[in-house]
């Protein structure tokens, strides 16, 4: 395989592995961030539009002034064509969010709107089956309503679409009254649906948890009771049923506001991870094109004509200082990207938002380690070290967060010693490639365990998986992959290719075998030179301390 496929096919993995980590995270971002811009854009026409049909509803089962009627349906019809336009806006590109979907909905009923208003002139329906008609435009089913958006309000949606819905049975209560004015028109059957529908909304109100003012509440009582029962002409219940629909909106609007804030934290936490998940993928591409370029241009300038290196100095070899700065700084953006994570960490009260954080903080890790990793197998140096011993454990736990089944790995049985500062990175590397491969071949429900012991002058690390193990052809290959400075061909042993070179910088060792109960162990040992006894008077770990980008 020429040294421009093995790049080629490198740079394809990493892109790969970029495009798996980072969509879902951009997905979850944009679905987050787009019902809040729809819910934004499309509720305040929405709420016009429900109100205008409820206003022109009641005023179309009187005998009132039939040019009020005129002027509340031009009214109507202008609010839908806002809704309409602000459906139609960019909007329209978010057709997966709540807000698009009932504005859809709620559309496509108002388009038979004109149907309704002929029947209405016509004198074709009773008042009360017009004042159906107008709710079957509203809310037909009875369970949703089209100014309530869940993806927007996350759990806060059920109990302020109940109130939401409270409100519009108010409305259909007050059209019914007026379609059913004057005792002689109110059968009994009018009054059982006006008593079920007072009921409905005193339910749905109480299953909220919370409710109009106790004296609006009382007002609205004595009002229904009275029209009921025929005392009343209707001005005690107009007054009182304007002052409960004002509150029952104000409190729709001021809860649908707290909902939007509270998940605020899960919008930002999910943009911020998407950003970091392509920001690191970003800075890994760069880091190993850059690093392609550079190994390439040398070769080219040690393989050119006596005759041609005598005219004058390779160009390409002047970039090398710039390409190693930039190397620097995208390692350095890393780290300060993941220092961020941290900082937003600690600040933050909220469970679920925490939650996101670590996930976030977890995928930046494994991103820098995939970028360290390329480096390496193109032949550079990670520029991350630490210049201070710091305790194995901290490493070995460090090691295990790498991979993405990091809870399936115990790493509780370290005996305590430090490690030298510049072979941190190394061995934290090398021991993800090991775990990973243990986690991977081995059974899902199984663990896989890290042990660290005292061996001889020096140290032993082992890696022990419960999984089918590995015949001897594989194992011979195995060890001469982890020995071989270059690559295999395919992509099968690349882990056990990384594990090595980063070994071999530290001179470190890697040996595999079969245990006697089934499984792979792979030990790992350690030098006596890298490790020295802990300082119990240092208690600062390895997230503490910041490393060295060089």
């Amino acid at each position: 395989m020429s040294s421009r496929t093995k790049v080629i096919t490198g740079l394809t993995l990493l892109v790969v592995l970029w495009v798996a980590a980072a969509g879902p995270a951009l997905a979850d971002a944009v679905r987050l961030m787009s019902a809040r811009v729809a819910a934004t854009d499309l509720g305040g026409p929405a709420g016009t539009l429900v109100l205008s049909l409820e206003t022109e509803r009641r005023q179309s089962v009187t005998d009132g002034s039939p040019a009020e009627l005129a002027a509340q349906r031009v009214h109507t019809d202008h609010a839908r064509q806002e809704l309409s336009a602000a459906r139609d806006g960019w909007t329209r590109d978010l057709a997966g969010s709540d807000a698009v979907r009932q504005t859809d909905l709620l559309l496509a009923r108002t388009g038979k709107l004109a149907d309704v208003r002929a029947q209405v002139d016509a004198r074709a329906l009773t008042p009360v089956r017009v004042a159906d008609a107008y709710t079957a435009l509203i809310d037909p089913v009875g369970l949703t309503t089209p100014t309530v958006y869940p993806d927007q309000l996350g759990d806060r949606a059920p109990g302020l679409s109940a109130l939401s819905r409270a409100r519009e049975l108010l409305a259909e209560q007050d059209a019914l009254l007026a379609a059913t004015s004057g005792t002689a028109k109110r059968t009994d059957a009018d009054r059982a649906r006006l008593s079920t529908l007072a009921g409905a909304r005193r339910t749905l109100l109480a299953a909220v948890g919370g409710g109009l003012p106790a004296s609006v509440d009382a007002d609205l009582a004595t009002a229904e009771a009275a029209l009921l029962a025929g005392k009343n002409d209707g001005t005690v219940w107009s007054t009182a049923y304007n002052r409960a629909n004002t509150e029952l909106w104000a409190l729709q609007n001021s809860g649908a506001q707290a909902a939007t804030d509270a998940t605020a934290g899960t919008a930002v936490a999910a943009v911020v991870r998407a950003g970091l998940i392509g920001g690191v993928g970003l800075i890994a591409v760069i880091a190993v094109l850059l690093t392609a370029l550079r190994s390439r241009r040398r070769t080219t300038g040690a393989t050119r004509s006596p005759a041609r290196a005598a005219a004058g100095p390779d160009r390409a070899a002047g970039l090398d200082p710039l390409l190693r700065d930039l190397e620097r700084r995208n390692q350095g953006l890393l780290h300060r990207q993941l220092r961020l994570l941290d900082t937003l960490a600690r600040r933050e009260s909220d469970d679920d938002t925490l939650g996101d954080l670590f996930r976030a903080d977890h995928l930046a890790n494994r991103m820098r380690r995939n970028l360290e990793k390329a480096i390496t197998l193109a032949g550079g140096t990670p520029g991350r070290r630490w210049s201070r011993p710091m305790p194995l454990g901290e490493v070995v736990r460090a090691a295990a967060a790498e991979i993405s089944e990091y809870g399936r790995v115990s790493t509780s049985r370290i005996d305590p010693v430090a490690l030298a500062g510049p072979a941190i990175t190394d061995l934290m590397h090398l021991l993800a490639e090991l775990v990973e491969n243990a986690a991977t071949f081995a059974p899902a429900e199984t663990r896989v365990r890290v042990l660290g012991e005292r061996h001889g002058i020096g140290y032993r690390i082992t890696v022990t998986d419960v999984g089918p193990g590995m015949t001897e052809d594989d194992l011979a290959t195995a060890a001469r992959v982890l020995a071989d400075p270059e690559p295999p061909a395919g992509g099968t042993w690349w882990g056990l290719y990384a594990a090595g070179r980063f070994a071999a910088r530290s001179g470190i060792a890697i040996t595999l075998h079969n245990g006697p109960d089934g499984g792979l162990i792979a030990g790992v040992d350690l030098p006596a030179a890298l490790i020295s006894p802990v300082d119990s008077d240092n208690d600062t770990t390895l997230h503490d301390l910041e490393p060295v980008i060089n």
